[in-house]
């Protein structure tokens, strides 16, 4: 920081990220009212803690449930083999717990031995079935009534009937499952959409999210504070509000990244929101761009500089080849250069 203070001469401003220890290495040279923060950073930090709860929440709604059915489809094999005895199963989903209760009782009706009783009380369940409040009951109702042989139950096809009722029942937990991964699939586009700056957007994106949001309604919330934190960058400091609004985006179950960064913009608001401030005070910095400290370009040469070395012995040498390869100045910290000369 010397070097470059040495090298730009008196500097008024600093902008940073949000690295707590680059933060305290600016504060020794530069007062609080100089520093910003990066208003590129800033939603970028955002994002990043709102992708990790996105995916928390799609592993809550859809990735535990598709599990869950998973599951239910293999104990059911289990059962049918003989190979577990236990009922007690512990469930998360109710519609899974709904299921596995059809099942059950499935079970505790096939248990009888006459064929007559059998018939008897399937098609009482069956009537009973919509009572459950199972979203796959009418089809699991569809599904059985014509397994149900127009003669009646015999000793000789009973097995076959149940084994046919069995596979009805988990051709429907396997459907609700394929729903469950066509969602899951649609939402990861859509996670990236809800988290976009609308200046950003087209027409694609914004027809895009439009579409996903009536898919996914749950995220209209997270959608409608987003779009208010990128606002307000726009608007001028008397128009602008606090980012307390960003809490709604926090819960006690939360991702801990979301949480950090939630509590961080709002305790950095003063420092991201200072150019706004400077560019009403200074207007000709409204078109001014900063320095690209980070260029993807420039990484990949010293890489190359790097794994070639050029024959770079000496420190003089060094300097020279990195200013005529990088086409801009340099500094070498004294501590490099110290390592180099020994």
């Amino acid at each position: 920081m010397e070097k470059l203070i040495e090298w730009l001469g008196p500097i008024n401003y600093v902008t940073i990220d949000f690295s707590a220890r680059l933060e305290a290495g600016v504060k020794q040279f530069f007062n609080e009212e100089q520093i910003l923060k990066c208003a590129f950073h800033a939603p970028q930090l955002l994002n990043r803690g709102l992708l990790k709860e996105l995916t928390r929440l799609k592993n809550e709604k859809y990735q535990d449930e598709i599990k869950e059915l998973s599951f239910l489809g293999r104990l059911s094999l289990e059962f049918e083999a003989k190979k577990r005895n236990n009922k007690q199963t512990e469930l998360k989903f109710a519609d899974s717990k709904k299921a596995w209760q059809i099942y059950l009782k499935l079970r505790s009706l096939f248990s009888l031995s006459n064929p007559v009783k059998i018939e008897a009380r399937f098609i009482q369940f069956l009537s009973e079935l919509s009572l459950t409040h199972w979203k796959g009951a009418n089809l699991l109702k569809e599904k059985c009534r014509s397994l149900v042989p127009a003669h009646g139950l015999t000793e000789k096809g009973l097995e076959t009937f149940k084994s046919r009722v069995y596979r009805a029942w988990r051709a429907i937990i396997r459907s609700f499952r394929k729903e469950l991964e066509d969602l899951k699939s649609g939402f990861q586009d859509a996670k990236y959409l809800v988290l976009m700056n609308p200046i950003n957007m087209d027409r694609f994106e914004k027809k895009a999210l439009r579409k996903a949001l009536a898919k996914f309604p749950w995220l209209r919330p997270i959608r409608r504070i987003m779009t208010k934190f990128y606002y307000q960058f726009r608007l001028s400091p008397a128009k602008r509000c606090s980012l307390n609004f960003l809490l709604g985006l926090v819960s006690e179950c939360c991702h801990s990244w979301l949480k950090s960064a939630v509590d961080t913009l709002i305790r950095c608001e003063e420092q991201i929101f200072r150019f706004q401030v400077l560019i009403e005070k200074y207007p000709a910095l409204k078109n001014v761009k900063s320095i690209k400290v980070v260029d993807e370009s420039t990484m990949r040469k010293i890489n190359k500089l790097y794994q070639t070395q050029f024959g770079m012995r000496t420190v003089e040498t060094l300097e020279m080849r990195l200013k005529h390869y990088l086409e801009c100045p340099f500094i070498i910290v004294p501590s490099v250069l110290e390592e180099l000369k020994s």
